[in-house]
């Protein structure tokens, strides 16, 4: 198989809004009078952001790279080859093509390859001006349908770089998983200079607010050798949480009254485009609407894996309405916030979304789908179930959305979707939840599971076995607390049986930090909730 870069939907949309933005009239690849592409000769690596998959299908998946150099500063388009081979010893060639790194998207690139077999391993590389990238492991997802009896998923969110090094990635390796499932906080955007003089790791960046501050920040991130590492060893299925852009930003609205707010947030959607494994219908209004910094990326989808499970990638940032004002708001998060019931049903994931999430639900019934996982940003049961309904939320997560919460609760019940288990991240805490169908009653039915995991490194202020005692003594659904430990979930799925290992890292301001694991949990098939592996 071979890929004409000339022919590439993405590649001539980038040409027509290249030439509706600058009013020039539409060129050919060829036409364009930039330096000549072929005599690029790298003096360092070019590939020193790493390698990538992700998106995988039941013929393909994506791949991804970034050029770094001095030499691209005055460059056009740059052709990058690909090559997709078997593994083994013979690396039998089975797709190869020709893809465009354009300086508009950073000299990103993104492959969609097509045509493979399902549930099945390959092997990858990318080269430029002379130069070979390392090789990755990528996989196509099962055929619809397929009966399939294993898949090993890895957990993962929140690694501020200043916070720890990644040795959890260096286990997580290790441990061989099919996928990662990334719930957010891929980035921290704030600048090196809020950091404390006592962590690990320290940069001299400013805070994120342009493109190019944007895609400095995820170069920094990208560099680190054990994240790329296990970038290389498997796909990736990602979406965002607020630090990709602002902390507890609403994704049309922020609560630190940040200026120009709108060419913000365009700078850090084209960026994370730029640097995460995505296909190009991510982008709502394509490669147009990107650069112009309209349409957004509509991140929620969902991924089937044959019939043992559906997993959906949800997105409770860029719809959400607005938040309650709590109890002493400040003055940027008064101009946005809202006075008003506790329980009113305002969305976290907007109608749209959630009309699309019911659906899907209930079409993976008829599918046959043994397991439904939904990856979302954060915590979803109450941290607040002491204090009741709406008293003592915070009002960036689900307890300050009660009402989408029951919205949520709602939908799994009415559509009768099999097995449903909620994956989260954000709070640096390993919490491990019944979720009922009435959250703040614990004599009401179990209906689903809740796995919310750590961090990979970013820490929680004031952390205690003493306040993690607490919380779990104050919120009666709850079967662990853990705030102390840095790490990721790992998760066996079976037909029978999801088996979840919290693995957590010694230390995770030691680059060679040992890993052990802190609890396992089981959730048996036709048994909502969850309950701990003896």
């Amino acid at each position: 198989m071979t890929t004409q870069a000339i022919a590439s939907p993405q590649r001539r949309d980038l040409i027509k809004a290249l030439a509706g933005l600058s009013g020039l009239a539409l060129l050919a690849p060829q036409a364009t009078a930039r330096a000549p592409v072929a005599r690029i000769r790298f003096r360092e690596d070019p590939f020193a952001a790493g390698i990538a998959s992700g998106s995988p299908s039941p013929d393909g998946f994506v791949l991804w790279t970034r050029l770094f150099g001095d030499e691209l500063v005055e460059a056009g388009p740059v052709p990058v080859r690909w090559e997709v081979f078997e593994e083994g010893g013979e690396r039998r060639m089975i797709a190869r093509g020709e893809a465009w790194a354009e300086p508009e998207l950073g000299h990103a690139v993104h492959v969609e390859v097509a045509g493979l077999t399902p549930d099945r391993w390959y092997g990858y590389r990318f080269m430029v001006g002379g130069t070979v990238s390392a090789s990755g492991r990528a996989r196509t997802s099962p055929a619809p349908g397929a009966a399939v009896d294993r898949l090993r998923l890895a957990l993962a969110s929140c690694q501020r770089w200043e916070s720890g090094h990644y040795a959890a990635y260096r286990h997580m390796h290790a441990d061989s998983p099919d996928l990662v499932v990334f719930v957010g906080d891929y980035i921290y955007e704030r600048a090196g200079a809020s950091a404390g003089p006592d962590e690990p790791r320290h940069h001299d960046l400013p805070e994120a607010r342009t493109l190019a501050s944007y895609r400095a920040r995820y170069a920094l991130y990208k560099s680190d050798p054990t994240l790329q590492a296990m970038h290389a060893a498997c796909p990736w299925l990602v979406t965002w949480d607020d630090h990709e852009l602002e902390n507890n930003n609403g994704g049309s609205w922020s609560v630190t009254d940040t200026h120009d707010f709108a060419a913000r947030r365009a700078a850090s959607y084209q960026a994370y485009y730029e640097h995460m494994p995505l296909r190009a219908d991510v982008m709502l209004k394509g490669v147009r609407g990107l650069l112009a910094g309209v349409g957004g990326l509509h991140i929620h989808r969902y991924h089937d894996h044959g019939r043992l499970a559906r997993l959906y990638l949800l997105d409770n940032r860029q719809y959400r309405d607005r938040p309650l004002c709590g109890r002493e708001p400040t003055a940027a998060e008064a101009k946005v916030c809202l006075r008003e019931e506790p329980a009113s049903r305002r969305s976290m994931l907007g109608r749209e979304q959630e009309q699309w999430l019911e659906g899907a639900l209930r079409e993976s019934r008829g599918a046959g789908t043994a397991w439904n996982l939904i990856a979302q940003q954060t915590r979803f049961t109450p941290v607040n179930y002491a204090q009741g309904l709406g008293v003592a939320a915070g009002t960036d997560g689900w307890d300050g959305y009660p009402g989408a919460r029951q919205t949520l609760i709602d939908a799994l019940l009415a559509s009768e979707a099999r097995n449903p288990v909620i994956l989260g991240g954000d709070i640096h805490r390993n919490w491990v939840e019944q979720v009922h169908k009435d959250p703040y009653a614990i004599d009401s039915p179990v209906v689903a599971a809740e796995y919310c995991g750590t961090s990979i490194t970013s820490t929680v202020r004031g952390a205690s076995q003493e306040a993690d005692a607490k919380a779990r003594r104050a919120n009666p659904h709850c079967l662990l607390v853990n705030s102390l430990k840095r790490g990721y979930g790992l998760m066996d799925l079976s037909p029978q049986k999801l088996v979840m290992s919290l693995r957590v890292v010694d230390d995770a301001a030691q680059v060679n930090s040992g890993v052990d694991t802190l609890a396992t949990f089981v959730t048996e098939a036709g048994r909502p909730g969850v309950r701990p592996l003896v």
